[in-house]
């Protein structure tokens, strides 16, 4: 039997997604998501995020309200809870700064104040990793005609 290393799992693939949902919460309790694009998953689970200070997500996680970051990618879904803050990192903009994310911000540059990171330290989150359809099929029939509940994947709660 293979061991995988959940907190490993969870980020690497996380990473891997590309995009993830980021749910904040505003001041009346309501919760908003929406799609960011994922720059870099550190070795300490910090999670980076380009975007610009003039959206209402920045009010949003002032504060040290929690956050919530969750991806949905072929097979395998995740939820990692944690709070966010804004960093002004002028080195780590340049770094993540790309094409791709010019093609989001227009005529900006790293060095403009409105573009910011997004810092999101992590503390649990969750997963659910599926070996894909034909394997997830097998497992649910076995636990249609056999006498254990189906298992199709795996699936792991983890504290980061």
């Amino acid at each position: 039997m293979v061991h995988h290393d959940p907190v490993k799992t969870l980020l690497e693939k996380t990473e891997k997604a590309g995009v993830a949902m980021l749910a904040t919460t505003d001041a009346d309790g309501r919760i908003f998501s929406r799609p960011m694009a994922i720059q870099e998953i550190e070795e300490d689970h910090t999670i980076w995020f380009i975007t610009r200070v003039s959206t209402p997500k920045i009010g949003e996680v002032s504060g040290s309200q929690p956050v919530n970051v969750s991806v949905a990618e072929r097979g395998f879904w995740a939820s990692i809870a944690g709070t966010a803050t804004v960093e002004g990192d002028m080195e780590r903009k340049k770094r993540y700064w790309s094409k791709v994310t010019e093609a989001f911000f227009g005529e900006s540059k790293p060095e403009d104040p409105d573009i910011v990171l997004l810092k999101v330290t992590p503390e649990s989150g969750e997963y659910w990793d599926s070996p894909g359809l034909p394997a997830t099929a097998v497992e649910v029939i076995k636990g249609m005609v056999g006498d254990r509940p189906a298992h199709p994947g795996e699936s792991n709660t983890v504290e980061l």
